[in-house]
């Protein structure tokens, strides 16, 4: 949970007789409304409110802080700090000073304050990013309570005291981790969140659970402790219906999550026994860091791994285009909705869909089929997916996984596409040639803007519509700033 410090003037703003401002209106109702949020006093506040000269005011705000959320034993501003930053011999500038200080020790995240001075000091000592005045801290944490990670529509995003605790589900994590149900009724009542699937029947198919640390997090309990930084942690991630790749959908949030977020790594524990599931994260771009110790339901110890995936680096979902072919591939609109639905704002559901057993659009990894001729698309190249019909515009990157070719029937290249291609074996039957060619590729983005037909064309990149797939000039897409 983010720790935010108020000063003492934003409390007034709050706590006095007068009309609230409606920048502070907002931005209190972000802060009390959100559960990643915990606003914190400093106890040096109350010594700033003693200098209030209104004895009756005085009593009213000094009644109303004992509300507050009070830093515990917070760091006092050294003589070294005060004279890197200032202060004077007024008794504010040293309150002041220990607010900034407790920011500037890692106490909490952000200080929210509109005291010019106090925010010219953050500056001095590298910290103003996290010293935010009113409207620069509406800017920052409104983006994460507006923006719900879009999913699929057979994956639910659900209050955790909406979930049955005694569903068998749980049992192997209660065995697995020793207090389960006493963290998960805490969660629970801090207004946790959890995706989940359910079967026809009600139960629970899969659990998913995330949580944002920041720079206060505690990490000794690592072999190797991770650095000090804001990451996005599996919390729980459990899947027993396996068949249809929900897994997959499970990174696809995580990775949304932490683009959101804006967090520098994702991390989760895993035990070794997990194979299977080590396995479909390492092959997303974790990679195993350290161990730690766990404590089981019947109180023996077993190592975790630690799995980390670093957001910048150069794994999924991000990629280099070095010495990369790019092709323009078209897709029929019914096929692109079935493929892409992340790419869709409104789509036709099926009862596939809703159930979740359509799992070409559960994957990252899936399958386009074709007959084009073409020979050159080779393993990491990029695939420019364009809607044709009425979007006319390329939506979605791929890269390339492998490329097939020269099967001996229809019913061999079916086997290697199946749940990951919109196409049943019938109408790969009724398509089939010696030209037919499966693409296997990794679904790695939805454009923010798709790039439509008539800009394509006026950029020199298309000539006329594709209707087959088209190799399309690398450099040319780059010095017209469209990839």
């Amino acid at each position: 949970m983010i720790k935010i410090l108020l000063d003492t003037n934003m409390l007034i703003y709050r706590e006095d007789h007068s009309v609230v401002d409606n920048n502070v209106l907002e931005l209190t109702k972000i802060l009390y409304d959100s559960n990643r949020y915990r606003i914190v006093i400093h106890p040096m506040t109350f010594d700033d409110v003693n200098n209030i000269k209104n004895k009756e005011e005085k009593k009213i705000i000094y009644s109303k802080l004992q509300i507050y959320n009070i830093i515990d034993k917070p760091p006092q501003a050294t003589t070294d700090f005060n004279l890197l930053v200032g202060c004077s011999k007024i008794p504010n500038d040293l309150i002041d000073n220990n607010l900034l200080y407790a920011v500037y020790k890692d106490c909490v995240s952000y200080l929210i304050t509109n005291d010019k001075k106090l925010r010219n000091k953050a500056q001095k000592i590298g910290i103003a990013d996290r010293v935010l005045g009113i409207e620069e801290a509406i800017s920052k944490f409104k983006p994460l309570e507006e923006k719900e990670i879009r999913t699929p529509v057979f994956i639910l995003h659900e209050y955790l005291y909406n979930i049955e605790l005694n569903d068998i589900f749980f049992d192997s994590l209660k065995e697995d981790y020793n207090g389960f149900e006493i963290w998960y009724k805490k969660k629970s009542r801090d207004g946790a969140k959890a995706y989940i699937t359910r079967d026809n029947f009600g139960n629970l198919g899969s659990f998913l659970m995330l949580k944002v640390e920041d720079e206060t997090e505690d990490y000794s309990k690592f072999e190797i402790p991770l650095k000090k930084g804001k990451r996005l942690k599996v919390s729980t991630f459990k899947v027993t219906n396996t068949g249809n790749k929900i897994g997959e959908s499970y990174i696809k949030i995580m990775i949304n999550e932490a683009f959101k977020n804006k967090v520098c790594e994702i991390y989760v524990t895993v035990f070794e026994k997990q194979e299977a599931l080590i396995n479909l994260f390492l092959e997303y771009g974790f990679f195993k860091f350290t161990t730690k110790e766990t404590q089981k339901a019947d109180l023996s110890i077993e190592k975790e791994l630690v799995l980390v995936k670093n957001m910048n680096d150069n794994t999924y979902p991000n990629f280099s285009l070095e010495n990369k072919n790019v092709f323009i591939v078209p897709i029929q609109q019914q096929y692109h909705e079935m493929l892409f639905p992340e790419s869709e704002i409104i789509t036709q559901l099926s009862f596939g869909d809703i159930q979740g057993i359509n799992t070409y659009s559960n994957t990252i990894k899936k399958a386009y089929i074709c007959n084009s001729p073409t020979k050159r698309i080779n393993h990491g190249d990029i695939l420019l997916f364009y809607a044709s019909e009425y979007k006319k515009s390329i939506t979605t990157i791929g890269i390339v996984d492998n490329v097939f070719s020269d099967f001996s029937s229809p019913e061999e290249l079916y086997a290697m596409a199946v749940k990951r291609t919109v196409y049943s074996l019938e109408q790969i039957k009724s398509n089939f040639s010696s030209n037919s060619k499966l693409l296997l590729f990794k679904y790695y983005k939805t454009l923010d803007d798709p790039i439509p037909y008539e800009v394509l064309k006026q950029k020199g990149i298309l000539k006329m519509p594709p209707v087959s797939i088209v190799q399309v000039s690398l450099q040319k897409l780059q010095e017209e700033k469209l990839i």
